[in-house]
């Protein structure tokens, strides 16, 4: 966000889980998003912390604020809270016209995406972001709004939360025509379309069509400004003869890099 409000030189240290833009990897880490460093922090030399809300940091949050630090723990676990989020750092670092501009531009490309597949079929999809056990993409979440903007049907949008538990049993109930697993991101992680350990249930239709994708989860999870880029993927996925076919290098990691879990 701050790269596409030009505000990148101004920042001086990243979260242990950023890997985008490229150049923030050069940056000093200052912790995760739910234990940031006020130490690391502190060095440094800052004056607002941007970090997404989390219960377990909320110690370090008022430590910094008694120190000085401003802190905006800003909620990103849905489409709307992600638009919402882009608002409220422009307006925290005096750019909120650029990011009501950007706003603007990604609800437009998505209304586009729409439009593309307003006619075509839907599909059940399963977006798995874990699978030991398996969570899923839920109802709210970025992953869903994608999922149901490309044509898809996400076999999860009932579910109590944005993020979900999901049994096998159920997976198998609902029998997703497509499924997209995003759970690994280790070194030599599989990526591409490949039916990979889903072939221990041949009756899923994902399956028996080879229609599962493993994407690493940059490409997909993490949300931002690329969002209407993400869904185009999610397109390609769910609705090739729409959106056109994915290339290998659309699995991959951006730049060589790989989204910590």
């Amino acid at each position: 966000v701050l790269e596409i409000l030009g505000m990148t030189d101004r920042v001086v240290g990243r979260g242990d889980y950023v890997v985008w833009p490229p150049a923030m990897q050069e940056l000093p880490k200052v912790g995760a998003y739910h234990a940031p460093s006020v130490e690391t922090v502190l060095s440094l030399g800052t004056t607002l912390l941007l970090t997404t809300s989390s219960q377990a940091a909320q110690g370090a949050h008022v430590k910094l604020r008694e120190l000085g630090i401003e802190v905006l723990a800003l909620k990103t676990s849905s489409y709307e809270s992600m638009l919402a989020s882009i608002i409220s750092i422009g307006k925290e670092v005096g750019r909120e016209e650029r990011a009501r501009e950007v706003t603007d531009g990604i609800r437009r490309e998505m209304e586009e995406i729409r439009r593309l597949a307003r006619d075509a079929p839907k599909r059940r999809v399963v977006f798995v972001v874990d699978r030991d056990p398996v969570y899923v993409a839920g109802p709210g979440s970025h992953v869903d709004e994608m999922i149901r903007a490309v044509g898809g049907e996400n076999i999860a949008a009932d579910a109590a939360s944005d993020w979900q538990l999901l049994s096998m049993e159920i997976i198998f109930e609902r029998a997703p025509e497509v499924i997209i697993d995003t759970s690994d991101n280790g070194d030599g992680a599989l990526r591409g379309r490949d039916v990979g350990p889903w072939d221990r249930w041949p009756f899923l239709p994902a399956v028996e069509k080879k229609q599962v994708y493993w994407v690493d989860p940059i490409r997909l999870v993490i949300p931002g400004p690329r969002l209407p880029q993400m869904t185009r993927l999610m397109g390609q996925l769910v609705h090739p003869e729409i959106f056109g076919e994915p290339s290998q290098e659309d699995f991959e990691a951006l730049e060589g890099d790989r989204a910590p879990r």
